[in-house]
């Protein structure tokens, strides 16, 4: 059986800095306003993580956190049967709802999809290498 950790890649949230989303909203006047950064600043817990079908919880023995200041994440996955994953790197959230981030180690692939805040969670639904994953964060 594969690994769940290689469907993963982890590509949830080794996401790739994004120098320019595009995407544009219309103001009343007719202009066009280029989408804005938001800052998503906090610490998250996780509450589910999906990869390849698969959906893991802490029920499942899964955990993780995630941490964000205005442009840089850290994270800390815990996934039954597989070696903690620990990383960090730049991300961006932008008011179109598009995200994006890189990793400070350079062999693990960009990732850029989208994001929505509801409330205290925030789901993030990235592609990484081909694979899609869609995680859920609550803020602490």
């Amino acid at each position: 059986m594969k690994k769940f950790w290689s469907r993963l890649w982890v590509p949830a949230l080794t996401l790739a800095l994004l120098g320019t989303i595009p995407g544009c909203s219309s103001d009343d006047d007719g202009t066009t306003d280029p989408p804005t950064r938001v800052d998503l600043s906090g610490n998250y817990t996780m509450v589910s993580i999906t990869s390849g079908g698969i959906t893991l919880t802490p029920a499942e023995g899964a955990t993780g956190t995630l941490t964000l200041t205005e442009t840089r994440y850290t994270i800390n996955l815990n996934l039954p049967g597989q070696e903690p994953f620990n990383d960090s790197g730049t991300y961006v959230a932008l008011s179109d709802g598009s995200w994006g981030q890189e990793s400070d180690n350079p062999i693990l692939p960009q990732s850029t999809g989208t994001y929505v805040q509801n409330g205290n969670q925030v789901t993030v639904d990235s592609t990484t290498g081909g694979q899609q994953n869609l995680t859920v964060w609550q803020s602490n």
